[in-house]
């Protein structure tokens, strides 16, 4: 993509185009070059994916893109280099911060959908890792990005979700996808995941 050693960027780039990401050595700064040009980058993959979405697309939030994006390569960084962690996670994990909104949670979801797999790679190596709980409030709080990753749902917040048609349909494929159990069979959303397998709940997912 390019020539310049631009962790961030590259990282962000790798991470869309082919589902891995770049480990450095301590690379925990960011430039406001490269906040842009992975804003932009992000952008150009939100408009990509949403020409497949259902009903009528959100549109891009470069706020919410660009904070999923540091946590994702936050996360990526440390999961090696752990010098001083305690320290470091209000500052590379601040919250959102804005009102969330369907907008807000599918620009997020373009990094932070890796999030999940990240957290698996993290338990690995440390259960009782002191980010996990941090992050794992990350996917409470975007909750269409953590489908698929087992975690405790009481008093997840869905109102977010349902109250856009795009979204909820959204959230409703990955979960079928994903076969999360845990999710399809919360009371606010099985309902929904039977009334669109219609006849064919047995094809789509019959241990529902």
């Amino acid at each position: 993509m390019t020539d310049k050693k631009i962790p961030f960027l590259d990282t962000i780039y790798h991470l869309r185009s082919r589902e891995h990401a770049i480990i450095y050595d301590k690379k925990l700064d960011i430039s406001k070059e490269e906040e842009k040009e992975v804003i932009e980058l992000l952008r150009d993959e939100y408009e990509k994916e949403k020409l497949n979405y259902p009903f009528q697309a959100p549109d891009f939030d470069e706020v919410a893109a660009l904070w999923g994006s540091k946590i994702v390569y936050f996360t990526t960084q440390l999961v090696l280099n752990r010098e001083d962690t305690a320290s470091k996670i209000s500052t590379l994990f601040p919250d959102f911060g804005k009102p969330m909104t369907p907008s807000a949670m599918l620009s997020a979801d373009l990094c932070l959908r890796f999030l999940p797999q990240l957290l698996l790679q993290l338990q690995h190596m440390d259960a009782d890792d002191v980010i996990l709980p941090v992050l794992e409030q990350k996917l409470k709080q975007f909750p269409y990005s953590g489908i698929g990753y087992e975690m405790n749902l009481e008093n997840i917040d869905l109102s977010i979700v349902l109250s856009d048609s795009c979204l909820t349909q959204l959230f409703l494929d990955r979960v079928t996808e994903k076969k999360d159990k845990n999710r399809g069979s919360l009371e606010v959303i099985k309902p929904l995941l039977l009334a669109n397998f219609g006849d064919y709940k047995t094809i789509f997912w019959n241990e529902l």
